[in-house]
């Protein structure tokens, strides 16, 4: 079984990358991006394809020689700032995802699972929640046999100089890092370290559910979390 990682010289990307390099039950991890991740990973395992034209990422999946890819991996996001714009932030967040998902199901992929955020919806009065919302909506409209969108509050883990990419931005982390597991968690919407996200989305990704859309809010990641370290 093979998988495909977008977004692994991000931090959710990049733990992804990590988990699916150790995961006994994946044979090969893809991951197509613009340059190579600092992770550490088995490279007779992992294979980069890189290209600095992210509009041909697709052609890219299509041309895999691997009739096993079973699972996607994406978290794959950029800022308003570094876009240019919200309309550009628009067009690598939702459009170049769910075109590289539909290359992806086509290439037989049957599970996708995303980093969403919390507060998603489609329906929201914020272009960044409604963003989101749109792209669980097209995801989950692709009809892979199992989609699985984690929704983290705000994200911790070291970025090294880059700024926040998620809800909220360095305030915001600073006030996630001092409630993080703490009684008051919940007045912060549940502060999640990336490592957990991933951890817990690539768990799911392997295991024996049939359920064809699961929505894991913050909270859950962190239960989750908790026990799969527990289980170690």
């Amino acid at each position: 079984m093979s998988a495909i990682v977008l977004g692994a010289t991000g931090l959710c990307g990049g733990f992804f990358f990590k988990f699916a390099n150790q995961s006994t039950k994946l044979t090969k991890v893809y991951s197509l991006t613009r340059s190579k991740p600092k992770i550490q990973v088995d490279e007779t395992k992992c294979q980069f394809i890189l290209d600095k034209d992210s509009e041909n990422w697709d052609q890219k999946i299509k041309e895999l020689d691997d009739s096993n890819i079973e699972v996607l991996f994406t978290a794959l996001a950029t800022t308003r700032a570094t876009a240019g714009g919200f309309d550009q932030q628009y067009k690598i967040d939702h459009d170049l995802n769910i075109k590289l998902a539909k290359a992806a199901k086509e290439k037989g992929c049957k599970t996708v699972v995303v980093v969403s955020s919390m507060g998603a919806n489609e329906k929201s009065h914020f272009g960044y929640t409604r963003m989101k919302g749109e792209i669980e909506r097209d995801l989950i409209a692709l009809n892979f046999e199992k989609t699985i969108i984690l929704r983290p509050g705000i994200i911790l883990g070291d970025r090294g100089e880059k700024v926040h990419n998620g809800a909220g931005n360095g305030l915001a982390v600073t006030l996630g890092n001092m409630f993080y597991r703490s009684r008051l968690q919940s007045f912060a919407g549940y502060p999640v370290e990336a490592e957990e996200i991933s951890k817990v989305g690539v768990h799911l990704a392997l295991d024996d559910s049939n359920e064809k859309v699961r929505i894991i809010e913050s909270k859950d990641i962190l239960d989750m979390a908790a026990k799969l370290t527990d289980q170690q």
